[in-house]
């Protein structure tokens, strides 16, 4: 018995040097500089715009004079860096950008006030500062898209056209049937990449407390669906941001679940309201929520057009940008 439990021991000890040594190994391998750009909190030179005591990392293109068009990334937690190929729109529209509450470079804040509610609250806040009391044009991605879709249920009065390209899920069944995976993947490339990211986001000591898991979370949560990819390659347009939030991706998904942990997802409460064309875009290449998904997702709309992006994946305006701001700007023209 005794020698039983000197063996046991023995085993865990050479278990945990073996472990420490291997920690320390990759640990000194990944020393390295990991910049992680500031927020507008910090850098004075980056365009912003204050909205209700609220500061959001912000840019516009074009004559303010012209139909307002508003970009709304996805996530959540993403920014608009890789959506700028819209900018195009600017030789006829004016277009604005901004990075959502608690991500992109919009400032750090308190994770407990960020929900699903409060997102959409903030594009209202966003539609009445640059809409000046006129209807606006929405173009949504992704998780961007789902919130145009809440938002036209609440708001359809101040939309003129609103372009939803490849919203993740409107529903808590469109959710469950669309195959989206939140945890983290088993394959082993997977675990590696996440792996690595780790051991590199050790090594980031600022520009706040935030910037090694942003680090980690940009860096790992474009592969976590690689199904929305044609042959399952992620794109370069589909990992291009300035920084992530990884606090506010956490606590918006976070608002739509229950004690028990099942998200009730429900987006398009009074979308009916909505009459006006309503675009989908999809795309050739996406397993997941491509063109099965938003074909029935489209029929919760009373009056809808769905396009297909061909030979392109979920980020369709940085892997296909003439092609997807062509069906945009063709839809755009229709105006009431």
């Amino acid at each position: 018995m005794k020698k039983a439990l000197i063996t046991t021991v023995m085993i865990a000890f050479c278990l945990g040097i073996a472990f420490a040594i291997l920690f320390m190994l990759f640990y000194l391998l990944t020393i390295g500089n990991y910049p992680v750009p500031m927020t507008v909190s910090d850098d004075p030179s980056l365009p912003r715009v204050a909205i209700n005591s609220r500061v959001f990392h912000a840019e516009s293109f074009g004559d303010p004079a012209k139909p307002a068009v508003i970009i709304v990334h996805g996530g959540p937690g993403w920014d608009y860096r890789g959506l700028l190929p819209l900018k195009a729109l600017s030789d006829e529209y004016y277009v604005i950008f901004y990075d959502q509450q608690g991500t992109g470079l919009s400032p750090r804040v308190d994770p407990k006030g960020l929900t699903l509610e409060s997102t959409l609250q903030d594009l209202d806040s966003i539609v009445n500062h640059f809409g000046r009391g006129k209807k606006v044009d929405l173009i949504g991605h992704s998780w961007g898209a789902m919130l145009v879709s809440g938002y036209l249920g609440r708001h359809p009065e101040k939309v003129s056209h609103a372009v939803l390209a490849e919203p993740g899920f409107l529903t808590t069944e469109m959710m469950k049937i669309s195959g989206i995976k939140f945890g983290p993947r088993r394959e082993a490339g997977f675990l590696l990449r996440a792996a690595k990211a780790w051991f590199q986001s050790l090594h980031i000591k600022g520009p706040d407390k935030d910037a090694a898991t942003d680090y980690f979370f940009g860096r790992v949560a474009p592969y976590a669906n690689t199904e929305y990819y044609c042959n399952s390659v992620v794109p370069d347009a589909a990992i291009l941001h300035w920084r992530t939030g990884s606090q506010a991706s956490q606590a918006i998904l976070s608002s739509a679940m229950d004690e028990k942990g099942d998200v009730y997802i429900d987006l398009i409460k009074d979308v009916e309201r909505f009459t006006s064309p309503v675009l989908f875009l999809t795309t050739e290449c996406n397993r997941l929520i491509g063109m099965s998904h938003q074909e029935k997702q489209a029929k919760f709309f009373p009056n809808v057009k769905i396009e297909i992006i061909k030979g392109s994946g979920h980020s369709m305006f940085g892997e296909r940008p003439a092609e997807s701001i062509g069906v945009v700007r063709e839809y755009l023209k229709n105006r009431s």
